[in-house]
């Protein structure tokens, strides 16, 4: 992962949650912590992080009182918290993804990536829709 850790804005800690240990398509992944990295926005639907999420969604952050880029980590942790449920679409053989829906908050989508420190949850993005998709595999812890 190329970029800072941003400390979640209701803690102070840098995780937003935590996702236990899991079996998806076959494969086990480890419990490991959800945090948001600084990023970097590619292009359209291509990046993650904080910087993807601003680039990408900021009219609709500012629509729900969030209308600068340092509000990301809060836009963040409204959705992401304790008891969020999360969704399994399926898995590509390049990365594995899960969807945290809060049906009156939003969804974040976070990414399992396997980092020499040990593995973590990255958000990669975050958006108002509340629709979600796939198979419900866990909770936020």
């Amino acid at each position: 992962m190329s970029s800072r850790p941003i400390l979640n804005p209701l803690t102070g800690g840098l995780a937003f949650g935590q996702v236990d240990g899991l079996r998806l398509a076959g494969l086990n992944f480890d419990a490991a912590p959800i945090l948001l990295f600084a990023g970097r926005h590619i292009g359209p639907n291509k990046g993650f992080g904080a910087n993807h999420i601003w680039v990408e969604h900021s009219a609709e952050m500012a629509r729900h009182g969030f209308p600068v880029a340092e509000e990301v980590p809060h836009f963040v942790a409204k959705i992401v918290r304790i008891g969020t449920p999360l969704y399994f679409e399926g898995a590509s053989y390049r990365r594995t993804r899960l969807l945290a829906v809060r049906t009156t908050q939003g969804t974040t989508i976070i990414e399992y990536v396997d980092q020499r420190a040990g593995p973590v949850w990255s958000v990669v993005t975050a958006f108002s829709g509340t629709k979600t998709h796939g198979t419900r595999v866990g909770t936020v812890r």
